[in-house]
């Protein structure tokens, strides 16, 4: 009886391992440059900090010498008031930025991936203290970059598992 339920338990086991589940958000194990993706230069600070954020996920041992792929982003952003008190001044800012990516064969230069992908932050507006809503706004930013770029790793990383 108990041989049998090791038994069943260790097919079992087996099977699971053959059905080519791998969990998405798990690095994979691999001491070399991840993708062999060369990020073009993105305009602008923000387009900066998003550039980075990215190279630390997808290379993170840095540019590949022989890049199978070319990203190319266009960021733009926008702000908009969201809440309006009594006095009818802004409370609440929101801040919107959008990355249209663009994934190239490096070799031919021929459009593999096309995406738009958006990151919403908002943020309180601080009558009292002018300094405070600037560096509110800031981080605001800052933190809808950063969801972005996870945004956009994990659309490439799984655009590139699934079209090998």
């Amino acid at each position: 009886m108990l041989f049998s339920k090791l038994l069943s338990f260790l097919s079992l086991c087996c099977l699971l391992t053959a059905c080519g589940f791998h969990p998405l958000y798990t690095p994979k194990e691999c001491h070399d440059v991840f993708y062999p993706i060369k990020i073009a230069t993105i305009l602008d600070r923000d387009g900066q900090i998003l550039r980075n954020y990215l190279i630390d996920r997808l290379t993170p041992e840095g540019s590949p010498a022989h890049p199978q792929y070319t990203l190319e982003i266009i960021l733009n952003d926008a702000t908009r008031s969201t809440g309006i008190s009594r006095d009818e001044t802004t409370s609440r800012m929101e801040a919107t930025l959008t990355a249209s990516l663009i994934l190239k064969d490096a070799k031919t230069d021929k459009v593999l991936y096309t995406h738009t992908v958006n990151a919403v932050n908002s943020y309180s507006i601080l009558n009292q203290n002018y300094y405070a809503d600037l560096v509110a706004a800031v981080y605001a930013r800052r933190e809808a970059i950063r969801l972005l770029s996870d945004k956009i790793t994990l659309l490439l990383t799984n655009y590139i598992d699934s079209n090998p």
